[in-house]
């Protein structure tokens, strides 16, 4: 009995890191987005949607947003909105299978779209795209990163090193299963050497409930320089920005236009 549940509770758990749907949380113009619809696609993958925001004013770089497992692009835009007004382009893309994106979502094809969307970032912004990821996001977005060595910087928050690891936290008494019915492949962890001598950046809290801040310490500490850790205390898995607001904000943009100033160097620091 104890294993027919255990099966039943982590069967497909490849699949239950990804929650897609296609409810619309708002509208561009609802979170203050003078967004523009895009559409592109990774070579022989499905038609992708996204948010493409000019900056406010002279640009000062591009970020490609890489959004966590649940919902669609119109859950997750609330939480970057402000980066234009901040003088940054603003490219937030759902995955496939994800809102408006067709198609239907496997780790691979998350790294394909994230790629693709990199893509679509530098082609109008060839010297200063940055990528920032969060939760799966992060996951995702550090591998894309590791295949394009024009992306300037990476901050991710709440991210895990590995998706066996991750599994893991969610089902300790479980764990001897993980193995057998999560793949390896796409981690992180093994995209960190490619990612220097571009800058990292950390970003967890010490309260995260869904993914541990074990999780985001070890991928810092297996991450080379250069590379900063940012421990957002008491924060629990929503982004800090929720409760720091225009620190967060003054603090994460610093370090992409830091980034992009020194042409993909930056000091490492804790």
């Amino acid at each position: 009995m104890t294993l027919l549940l255990a099966v039943c509770l982590l069967h497909g758990c490849n699949s239950w890191f990804y929650y897609p749907n296609q409810v619309i949380y708002g509208s561009a113009a609802s979170y203050g987005l003078d967004a523009q619809d895009v559409a592109f696609a990774a070579p022989g993958g499905p038609r992708l949607h996204g948010w493409w925001t000019p900056a406010r004013g002279e640009a000062q770089g591009t970020v490609v947003y890489c959004h966590g497992n649940y919902g669609n692009l119109t859950h997750h835009a609330g939480i970057v909105r402000w980066f234009p007004a901040r003088g940054f382009n603003l490219l937030i893309f759902d995955y496939r299978g994800f809102g408006r994106s067709e198609g239907s979502v496997d780790r691979a094809g998350t790294v394909l779209d994230a790629i693709a969307a990199i893509d679509f970032a530098l082609a109008r912004d060839p010297h200063r795209t940055v990528v920032f990821g969060h939760s799966l996001g992060g996951a995702v977005g550090l591998v894309a990163v590791a295949s394009r060595p024009a992306v300037r910087a990476i901050a991710v928050e709440s991210t895990f090193y590995s998706y066996r690891a991750a599994a893991r936290c969610v089902a300790p008494a479980l764990g001897f299963m993980v193995p057998l019915l999560v793949s390896d492949g796409f981690d992180p962890v093994d995209a960190l050497p490619q990612i220097p001598p571009r800058p990292l950046l950390v970003i967890h809290g010490t309260d995260d409930e869904i993914t541990p801040f074990q999780l985001g310490r070890e991928l810092f500490d297996r991450a080379e320089d250069p590379k900063t850790l940012r421990v957002v205390k008491g924060g629990g898995h929503v982004t800090p920005w929720v409760s720091e607001r225009e620190k967060f904000e003054a603090y994460l943009c610093g370090f992409f236009r830091a980034s992009i100033r020194r042409g993909g160097v930056s000091s490492t620091g804790r």
